[in-house]
């Protein structure tokens, strides 16, 4: 497949999206008189009832203090069909005490043996239904706390920040209970004051928001009717009154660990395996310094219960970028961000010095140890809000200097070989949040290595200008980044960017620059792929919020960049990208997309070489997503896609499918595989013995696949267990050698070069999970981890998937088990 005729058609091929993008958008509005739209008071407000005697958590509505409470009910559906009036009653009634703040919700439902109770594990919502509360504390629809239940009694909660984003990972130690009615299900909290933060104000008001979800339905009510035209959740919230003379509560939480484990692994002799045991142990420390700031101390913390990274093959010339999985950089993390230039992953990483080890074990000599990971002395953080809405947020995080053992096969002697040096990571970040939700933010992140390697410091600044009606947006900052060798700067560089937005109603667009100067790096403790460029982009955006004939709710939307190098002001390359994603009437999804770049355009890195460019012929991209109903049984999610390039015999296709079944409210798997091949290729290749100046490249064939099987079973509502087994297998294979010219395109090259490559990975984490109590929990951990590369070799070239499982499994591989 290639480009040849999309470009003789390409007007008429843009031109035929642009025709579907518009008739797409027709929908059925509401009329004048329709009288199924549901118009309230859009933030209605709750008076809380100070009572004396506190409610047993039972999930019973019978405790006296429950009594001639004021009631919250009349909710709204945010989906299916927004603005319409819930399809099943519920009440809500919220009392105080001196300790804590309780909560009733009665959840009526007309057909009570329906209501779908599926268990899960903490955090997770599963197929259920639910209620969460959420309060804006502070009443500066700025920050809010979330707690959710749903009617298995499995406990959600989470941060939102900004107004949309929400730190999940965010746990707080509360009290609730559920129970069944003959007329519904019943949600009963205790929240203890220690676990919000708020002002030492006689009489307070907070923003209020209660969700009730019904699995069955499909809906999503909320009593604060919501609107999804507007940008901001927490702006949208009603208010909870009447709160008098409580006081913030001293808030001390310790969080101590033991951990014992035993690790089988090779020794790197042959085929032999070698035992270690370890006993370890440390504390997680949380204070409430005051009503308005936390500190959080980690101490020579254990994350063996974080899932394995994802590993692949990397034929790319940028850095794989991990998700972060370890609580203590997940939970609070939002101020940290501000600037984009905090990557959690560098602390406690791989050592920088991991792979120069293996060119410096000498003949008769073995590598007997070489961590992977960075052990962490401390990592601390500090943070919150003033009275005057000024967020001011501290971390730092002290990494251990780390050394792998060398040993002497014939002495039995062993030697140091140092892999990283002892390392400081700080971030100070200040936030000032402005009427209209907007805010001012500065951000300074360092990383100072002791004198032994480079330091760095990078610092940002940067505006977000609303207007009152919260409709339009204005965006601009820059950030200098400095990189110094023994004390003293090496490298300066600098980014900016600003765009002006439309951001609310249902339709949305943006127009911008971003400018990243060539000495741009942020990379000591933050993430950027690439740099050196001006970027130039547009987007446009619809929003169908109300049901229409086809839909319940919908997106399009189209998006156009153009690139230029910062440094020459060559051209770059430029984009479209568009599509659109709807959920029809029976709660199932589809989504289609594409990107192209009609004309030739330049890779300034694929070359892996300053100053050396890579001719990339046109391009289209495409793909489609479909995902069913996930409220049944069996639920399943595709995708497809195929790339069409102006290359000779070149073609590609990609595949994913992904089956879940819920064997019963305890037991559910999914399985999903991913295959993907590209014939024909142009890319790097790292070949050996080339003159300087002279670049490798090649034409190849490239297959990837990769099965993932995961199933869970919760034994109760606080006891569960995951399983997750991937089997990842990804080959490169070379047809032709090709050299790079000045010119950016490339020609062929004789010579017998070896650039296959293949690499497996194979991982498999078990854990157990039982909270024992309120805040504390034993786990069982048990991983298993196999990884096995081949380079240069003919036989990857006829190795079937089959063949290449047997070799997988034949490789030495290790296995841990640990009790934390």
């Amino acid at each position: 497949m290639n480009l040849r005729n999309f470009k003789q058609n390409r007007p008429l091929s843009i031109f035929a999206f642009l025709l579907v993008f518009s008739a797409l958008n027709a929908q059925t509005k509401p009329t004048e008189n329709d009288t199924t739209k549901y118009v309230k008071n859009p933030k209605p407000s709750l008076a809380a009832t100070r009572i004396t005697k506190a409610p047993r958590i039972d999930g019973q509505p019978n405790d006296d203090c429950w009594k001639g409470l004021p009631v919250a009910d009349d909710f709204i559906q945010h989906q299916p069909e927004v603005y319409k009036k819930s399809k099943q009653r519920t009440e809500v009634k919220v009392a105080y005490d001196d300790l804590a703040i309780y909560i009733l919700a009665y959840c009526y439902d007309n057909e009570p043996d329906k209501i779908r109770r599926e268990l899960s594990q903490r955090d997770n919502l599963a197929a259920t239904d639910y209620v969460n509360m959420s309060f804006d504390t502070y009443d500066d629809d700025q920050n809010a706390f979330r707690f959710g239940l749903t009617a298995a009694g499995v406990q959600f909660d989470s941060r939102i920040s900004n107004g949309n984003n929400q730190d999940r990972s965010w746990d707080a130690v509360w009290e609730s209970d559920v129970s069944l009615q003959k007329d519904g299900w019943v949600a009963e909290y205790k929240i203890p004051f220690s676990a919000l933060r708020f002002k030492a104000l006689k009489t307070q008001t907070w923003g209020m928001q209660m969700t009730r979800g019904i699995n069955r339905l499909g809906e999503e009510a909320t009593w604060a009717g919501f609107d999804p035209k507007i940008d901001g959740i927490v702006i949208q919230y009603a208010s909870l009154t009447n709160l008098e003379n409580i006081e913030p509560p001293l808030r001390l939480q310790f969080s101590p660990y033991l951990a014992a484990a035993v690790q089988r692994s090779p020794t790197g002799v042959g085929k032999e395996y070698g035992n270690q045991t370890s006993i370890s142990g440390g504390m997680d420390l949380k204070y409430g310094i005051n009503q308005s700031f936390t500190l959080d101390m980690t101490l020579i913390p254990n994350f063996g219960q974080v899932q394995s990274d994802n590993q692949i093959l990397n034929l790319s010339p940028f850095e794989v970028q991990f998700q972060e999985n370890r609580p203590f950089f997940t939970e609070g993390v939002d101020l940290f961000n501000k600037g984009d230039l905090f990557y959690s992953r560098r602390i406690g990483g791989t050592p920088d010095g991991f792979y120069n080890v293996y060119g410096n074990v000498k003949e008769g000599e073995i590598l007997k140890n070489n961590p992977s990971e960075t052990q962490l002395y401390n990592a601390s953080k500090f943070s919150g809000r003033t009275n005057n809405n000024l967020g001011i947020g501290i971390l730092n995080a002290v990494a251990a200097p780390m050394f792998a053992t060398i040993e002497d096969t014939k002495t039995g002697n062993t030697r140091k070989f140092q892999t990283s040096v002892l390392t400081n990571y700080n971030i100070i970040s200040l936030s000032q949040a402005l009427k209209n939700n907007s805010e001012i933010s500065f951000t300074n992140v360092s990383t100072v290595r002791n004198g032994e390697g480079t330091d760095a410091n990078v610092t940002s600044l940067f505006s977000r200008i609303r207007t009152k009606d919260n409709n339009y947006e204005f965006y601009g900052g820059g950030k200098l980044s400095q990189i110094f060798e023994d004390k003293l700067p090496t490298d300066k560089g600098f980014m900016t960017s600003w765009y002006v937005s439309k951001v609310g109603g249902s339709w949305t667009y943006r127009a911008g620059q971003e400018i990243q100067s060539d000495k741009w790096n942020p990379n000591d403790l933050g993430f950027n792929q690439a740099n050196n460029y001006y970027n130039h982009y547009a987007a446009v955006q619809y929003q169908q919020v109300e049901p229409n004939k086809v839909f319940l709710t919908a997106q399009y939307w189209l998006n156009l960049n153009h690139n230029i190098r910062f440094d020459s002001k060559e051209f770059q390359d430029y984009g479209l990208n568009g599509g659109f994603w709807g959920k029809f009437k029976n709660q199932s999804s589809a989504n289609m997309w594409f990107f192209t770049q009609p004309s030739n355009t330049y890779d300034f890195f694929e070359a892996q070489a300053d100053g050396r460019k890579f001719l990339v012929r046109p391009l289209l991209n495409t793909g489609i997503n479909y995902s069913t109903d996930e409220r049944k049984k069996w639920a399943w999610t595709f995708s497809a896609g195929t790339t069409f390039r102006d290359l000779p015999d070149f073609s590609a296709a990609r595949f994913f499918a992904q089956p879940r079944f819920r064997v019963s409210n305890q037991f559910n798997i999914s399985f999903g595989t991913f295959v993907s091949f590209t014939k024909n290729e142009v890319g790097f290749a790292r070949l050996k013995n080339l003159a300087d100046g002279d670049i490798g490249f090649g034409r190849r064939d490239r297959s990837t696949v990769e099965n993932t099987f995961s199933a869970n079973y919760a034994f109760n509502a606080k006891s569960n267990l995951t399983f997750r087994a991937r089997h990842y297998w990804s080959k490169a294979v070379y047809n032709e050698f090709l050299k790079l010219l000045e010119s950016g395109d490339v020609q062929h090259r004789d010579g017998n070069f070896k650039a296959d490559r293949s690499f497996n990975s194979f991982n498999i984490d078990m854990i157990y999970t039982w909270q024992v109590a309120p805040g504390s929990f034993l786990n069982l951990i048990w991983k298993n981890s196999i990884y096995q590369s081949d380079g240069g070799q003919d036989f990857t070239r006829q190795e079937s998937y089959f063949d290449n499982v047997g070799k997988t499994f034949s490789s030495l591989q290790t296995n841990s088990l640990t009790a934390k």
